[in-house]
């Protein structure tokens, strides 16, 4: 190993590869960029499946009080009236505009505990800063403490049957299980962002390793492929999930109370720089209002119930029965894209390159250990260090007439469908299947060019779906020698 992967700290949770050549940054140092190219690894959740661990170390937070579910019920627009000890939910939180602030997921794993990913610092700021009033709630962060990977694909069953040593045909969808895997306590559940069938593996940090190289190890046999950073995104693409940073962002620092806050936290400046370091690209770059959305907008209408009083509520009753938008798949027309192409060789100017297989993100660009210094993390990098900023990248979609009629974003290439494909926002009276429309491609003030593009299925990936996959019929797979 060179000098240059000391000055590089690897993440702890994912074994180190000799084989993996490009890194990218992660949440405590680099992460793997590719294993086995994008193409391969894309494929895998449609094929076989894949193991992934980029997501750690996750920002976890765990609330445990007897008014644990009522406090949910205020902040959250998501329905918790139905939330079973074991179960999971899309925890989804709002501003009095009705926009979106922070999602994730929420596991109920007692009467009295929820254990949260991905919602901070809005749930702490909530559950703190008595803004909504007083709850009998403990608040803990667990970020570092706990793992969390992912298997999905049509064979993750039975990889995890395989190497967790029972059968898991009984787990309900958004529901969970106890398990052991290499001697090892972990929670099962049957949740993932690919579309098709997907568990999380969740354990203490501690077994991170034991737990990891037992699941490939197992899975091997079975095809499992091993997931990078860059072509994580696209499961959320393909699979009509958008994700923050990716897809869309929030107006986090709009809020006068929220910075106050964090400004007095400890780790808060963390947060702050992370939201002001956000790059806008594509040509809806002009308004950093096209990047904000509310769960309509995002197909997350669908969790709401209005039978209670929640932050945004009067704003959300309003945009849903305003029905102005609805969130579709775009299907890129092959001949503009391919024009696109055609013109870094032909103009003096060209269109803006179309970067394969999406749009690049700061948390993705690679690094390569062996020629390059340590030009993204601090030497002691800890959670939020290894953040460069958020490049986040949308696109206007107009009519026949140049009118704005929504935005395209997740745009990816597709290898397992042989498309480019994009999530988009769009006016109600468009979103039929199969009506044309355009993207307009290119950075604003610069050259750019309308790319037809035709409304296809949402979500896009229809192989297998784990919400409605019925694992009790399906045949067990067999591991190949």
């Amino acid at each position: 190993m060179s000098d240059k992967f000391q000055t590089l700290n690897h993440t702890p949770f994912t074994p180190f590869s000799e084989s993996v050549g490009l890194y990218a940054p992660g949440f405590i140092g680099i992460t793997p960029y590719e294993f086995t190219g994008w193409r391969d690894e894309t494929i895998s959740w449609k094929k076989t499946c894949y193991l992934h661990a980029g997501l750690n170390p996750l920002n976890t937070y765990k609330l445990k009080g007897p008014d644990v579910i009522e406090f949910l019920s205020k902040v959250c627009v998501t329905n918790v009236s139905n939330f079973p000890v074991g179960g999971i939910k899309h925890g989804v939180m709002c501003n009095e505009q009705g926009k979106i602030m922070v999602d994730g997921v929420m596991i109920r794993t007692g009467e009295d505990e929820v254990i949260t990913y991905c919602m901070m610092p809005i749930l702490p700021f909530a559950l703190c800063s008595g803004k909504y009033g007083k709850y009998n709630i403990e608040g803990t962060e667990l970020t570092g403490q706990v793992f969390l990977f992912q298997v999905a694909g049509p064979v993750s069953i039975d990889v995890l049957e395989a190497v967790c040593g029972q059968s898991l045909r009984e787990l309900k969808f958004l529901r969970t299980i106890v398990a052991t895997i290499a001697g090892k306590p972990v929670r099962i559940c049957r949740v993932g962002m690919a579309g098709t069938l997907a568990y999380e593996v969740h354990g203490a940090s501690q077994d991170a390793h034991s737990v990891y190289h037992a699941i490939y190890e197992t899975g091997l046999p079975f095809g499992l492929r091993r997931l990078g950073s860059r072509c994580y995104p696209m499961n959320h693409s393909e699979n009509g999930f958008p994700q923050w940073g990716f897809h869309f962002l929030t107006p986090t620092l709009e809020d006068e109370d929220l910075v106050n806050y964090l400004e007095k936290d400890p780790q808060g400046e963390n947060w702050i720089q992370m939201y002001r370091g956000v790059s806008l690209r594509g040509s809806a770059a002009d308004d950093i209002n096209h990047f904000y959305h509310s769960p309509h907008e995002l197909g997350w209408d669908k969790m709401i119930k209005f039978d209670h009083d929640f932050v945004g509520r009067s704003a959300l009753e309003r945009i849903a029965a305003e029905n102005r938008s609805k969130v579709v798949s775009l299907e890129w027309d092959l001949e503009d894209i391919a024009d696109v192409y055609i013109s870094q060789f032909r103009d003096e100017q060209p269109y803006k390159y179309i970067e394969e297989p999406n749009e690049p993100n700061a948390f993705e660009k690679p690094v390569n250990p062996e020629t390059e210094s340590s030009i993204f993390l601090s030497e002691d990098a800890s959670f939020g260090t290894a953040r460069t900023g958020i490049v986040t990248t949308k696109d206007k979609v107009i009519n026949a007439n140049g009118e704005m009629i929504g935005t395209s974003f997740g745009r990816q290439s597709s290898a397992y469908f042989h498309r480019m494909i994009s999530i988009c926002s769009l006016d109600t009276a468009y979103t039929e299947l199969g009506t044309e429309v355009m993207v307009l491609w290119g950075e604003p003030g610069n050259r750019q060019k309308k790319i037809r593009a035709k409304v296809a299925r949402y979500p896009y990936n229809n192989v297998l779906r784990n919400e409605s996959t019925d694992v009790t019929a399906l045949p067990k797979a067999q591991p190949q020698k």
